[in-house]
């Protein structure tokens, strides 16, 4: 649903809302322009939409290429609307193993079983050496049109290799430096010293990548930056990063078995508050910059009520400040690659896949009316109704020209700012509400909106959002 501002809401006009994918074609090389990645040939935005795709481990080839063809895996990959991988490798393997033939690797390993899948599979690749195989995953993802981001695992000499390699590759767009860089001899001193230099050695050898920069604390951390930004000479391919699983924490604030136990809406603002104070306030100011959420995990299978929440408040602040982002394994699993772990994946994440701020634009902003637990947005059926794909408690919200009334006024109310809420007239607060039944949207009692410790009830089918565009 399309609105004119963003709260004190009157339901003046409803528009339905038609998705537009993200272009899936292979802008290079891209650019920063504040806090967006931009084509620098076009100056339009280019969202990245990325899967991570583990290639650091032991056998130093990107994982599943014994359990499916090279070409049905990227395949999927863009079935599903991505468009780019976070491929990531070993810095060993090029300085050491970049020749080493892959299965003289796992004759090594002991692994007759990987070696059988890959021959069915893949056969070409055990012929191949660790890096030519890497230049047959870039090649194929190139080939049909997903991005490249390349992830470093280990570290300047290394970089060095695997960037001068990569060197003119229209596929590949960016590098990062180190992944989740975390233990007891991390600090602020050597963390500048080597940045630093590990991006200058990307940028001299393939000066058209975009360098990712992570933070401390398994990536979690770059609130430092307030008191002393970096400044590299990059001119503009400056990009950071920052991580979030289900298990993880936040600083402090630890995610783990916690959103069952405290009021969702409070768990939900305090994460959200928590990201912004560490990473997402990159984002803002005169001195923006593009922060790309690279990976963020939770239990893909759906099984979790826990990690179901956990997603569910992450989706709002991806789809509120329309990051770029990369899901923590894009088929669920390192491990399981015959399918994805959870088919309701695309209905759940199409607002999060699609551009919804382009800053070439000359188009007003306008608002979506967002669904988080659903993935949905809402529209205008015949009957002018609402529903996704006033009032009085229970009954279908209905767009009228009344605009006078107490109940055509709206706000947000709730810790998470995530409930619309209205007023009957009986002086009675009312709540959006997707109907469990249907796909219609009704009004009801608010659930949880105070900020009690004893209202564990789950408000998510009330939480709503307004979600900006100009495109």
């Amino acid at each position: 649903m399309l609105l004119g501002k963003p709260s004190q809401l009157l339901f003046l006009l409803l528009l339905v809302f038609i998705f537009e994918i993200a272009s899936h074609s292979n802008a290079y090389p891209l650019s920063t322009h504040k806090r967006w990645i931009i084509d620098e040939a076009t100056g339009q935005r280019a969202k990245l939409v990325c899967g991570n795709w583990a290639g650091h481990l032991k056998p130093m080839i990107p994982e599943g290429l014994d359990r499916r063809p090279l070409k049905d895996i990227v395949s999927e990959l863009v079935e599903h609307k991505f468009s780019c991988v976070r491929l990531t490798y070993a810095i060993y393997m090029w300085t050491r193993y970049g020749n080493g033939n892959v299965n003289a690797t796992f004759d090594s390993l002991d692994a007759p079983e990987v070696v059988e899948g890959i021959a069915k599979n893949n056969p070409s690749v055990l012929s191949m050496t660790h890096v030519e195989v890497f230049d047959a995953v870039v090649h194929e993802l190139g080939a049909q049109n997903v991005k490249v981001l390349l992830d470093n695992h280990e570290w300047v000499h290394g970089l060095t290799l695997a960037a001068e390699h990569f060197s003119g590759n229209h596929a590949v767009v960016a590098m990062s430096l180190r992944n989740e860089l975390h233990g007891p001899r991390q600090n602020l001193r050597d963390w500048y010293r080597y940045m630093n230099q590990g991006a200058l050695a990307i940028h001299k050898a393939n000066p058209n990548v975009l360098v990712v920069i992570s933070g401390l604390n398994y990536d979690t951390e770059l609130q430092f930056l307030k008191s002393k930004p970096l400044k590299i000479g990059l001119g503009k391919k400056m990009v950071f990063e920052t991580h979030l699983y289900s298990w993880s924490g936040i600083g402090t604030l630890k995610l783990k078995q916690i959103w069952t136990k405290q009021p969702l809406n409070r768990i939900c603002a305090n994460s959200i508050k928590g990201i912004d104070h560490r990473a997402g306030f990159l984002t803002a100011g005169k001195n923006a910059s593009p922060l790309i959420f690279t990976e963020f995990g939770f239990d893909e299978t759906g099984s979790s009520v826990e990690d179901n929440r956990f997603l569910t408040c992450l989706q709002t602040y991806l789809v509120g400040r329309d990051l770029d982002w990369g899901l923590g394994a894009f088929q669920g699993s390192y491990y399981t690659w015959h399918h994805l772990s959870n088919p309701n994946f695309t209905d759940k994440f199409q607002l999060l896949q699609r551009k919804n701020q382009e800053p070439s634009s000359k188009v007003p902003s306008l608002y979506i009316l967002y669904h988080p637990l659903s993935g949905q947005c809402a529209q205008v059926n015949g009957k002018n109704e609402l529903e996704v794909g006033s009032s009085a408690e229970r009954l279908s919200v209905v767009v009228s020209d009344e605009c006078q009334s107490k109940n055509s006024s709206w706000e947000t109310v709730s810790l998470s700012k995530l409930h619309l809420a209205t007023t009957d007239q009986h002086e009675k607060q009312l709540c959006l509400q997707k109907d469990s039944n249907s796909s219609s949207i009704v009004t009801s009692k608010c659930i949880c909106i105070k900020d009690d410790s004893q209202c564990l009830d789950d408000p998510q089918s009330q939480w709503f959002q307004l979600v900006a565009t100009n495109v």
